[in-house]
């Protein structure tokens, strides 16, 4: 998102404006409600949203044919998520106001959503609106790498990553109708493009796991409400996938040359191996790279918050599921700090 220059914003907020005045929000926060029980906690997730964040962005095409959905890197900003740039003024907005909370900032600023009912734009930033810290680049980039099957990955990303930013972000993005919030979109891309980099880390046309009526799930299978198959959504670039993601997605993590240097200068080799395989095993038989003067600068990763049990309910997830994730992020950050490593 923030790639984009103020000329492209500025037809963006163009087009998503017409596209509100035309009744789209609301199609798709009504579809999001509608086949909800269908496309959470098993593995249709990952294939339905990617579709429905292309759909999303085929009718933004029809305002205008240089709209493409961007995406928000929430890693980056998973210290202290509400001083994002991107929930500023200028962007996307801020925290709700009034007993309301009603935006009065950003892209969606003085908005009437329509669905479910006529209700003033919102946002209920979590913590009396100082949300706890997210999930690092470290841990996304430790999963990508970790996850054997989409019976791992999808639980490991929709019960951490994702939960977590729909629920602090509050107000429209913690309800089904989440899609009323831009951020709906922006943060499915991102899911969408961890995605990418997981299938491009040695699972390309892996689909496992349970289906929306708990049978074992294919590639063969149906995406929910589309009625299409699940390969058609599932090279990029090929079909009606016709896009990709600025990141490449060959490099398989979201790590910078810095904090790679750090992981392999201060895990020892058992750590290293544990939590990043991929890197373990670039590194056999290379000397670790030089450590440089500002890599002593940093502070430890924090732990990530959790997910509410009135989150886990709507959903229909098991708690213990939920847990075991929330446990395995924590386990991570303390195995980080046992090393001493430090991230900016």
């Amino acid at each position: 998102l923030l790639s984009l220059t103020a000329s492209e914003w500025n037809l963006y907020k163009a087009i998503l404006t017409a596209m509100q005045r035309d009744g789209w929000f609301q199609w798709f926060a009504y579809l999001h409600r509608t086949w909800f029980g269908q496309i959470h906690g098993h593995s249709q997730f990952f294939p339905f949203h990617r579709r429905f964040v292309h759909e999303w962005e085929r009718v933004g095409r029809q305002y205008n044919g240089a709209f493409a959905q961007p995406y928000w890197d929430e890693m980056r900003d998973y210290r202290t998520p509400a001083s994002s740039q991107v929930l500023t003024s200028n962007w996307v907005g801020g925290n709700g106001q009034g007993a309301n909370f009603c935006v009065q900032n950003g892209l969606q600023a003085g908005w009437t959503m329509t669905y479910p009912n006529s209700h003033c734009f919102s946002r209920n930033f979590r913590n009396n609106g100082n949300p706890t810290s997210w999930y690092s680049p470290e841990y996304i980039s430790s999963f990508v790498q970790t996850s054997a099957n989409m019976a791992a990955f999808r639980p490991g990303i929709e019960f951490s990553l994702h939960g977590i930013v729909h629920l602090d972000i509050g107000g429209e993005m913690s309800q089904p109708t989440s899609p009323n919030d831009w951020i709906f979109m922006l943060h499915h891309a991102n899911l969408d493009r961890l995605w990418w980099q997981w299938q491009n880390n040695g699972h390309m046309w892996a689909m496992d796991g349970p289906n929306a009526d708990g049978s074992p799930i294919s590639i063969d299978s149906s995406i929910s409400y589309f009625n299409e198959p699940i390969r058609s959504v599932m090279q990029l670039g090929y079909g009606n996938m016709c896009f990709q993601y600025a990141s490449n997605p060959i490099r398989r993590r979201d790590l910078d040359t810095t904090a790679e240097s750090r992981l392999i200068n201060k895990l020892p080799q058992d750590m290293l191996t544990k939590w990043f395989p991929d890197m373990a095993k670039e590194m056999v038989g290379a000397p670790p790279p030089p450590m440089l003067p500002q890599l002593a600068a940093g502070k430890s990763i924090p732990y990530p918050g959790t997910l509410s049990d009135a989150w886990i309910q709507m959903h229909g997830y098991k708690a213990a599921d939920v847990r075991k994730v929330e446990a395995t992020a924590r386990s991570f950050v303390d195995d980080m700090k046992k090393a001493g490593y430090t991230s900016n």
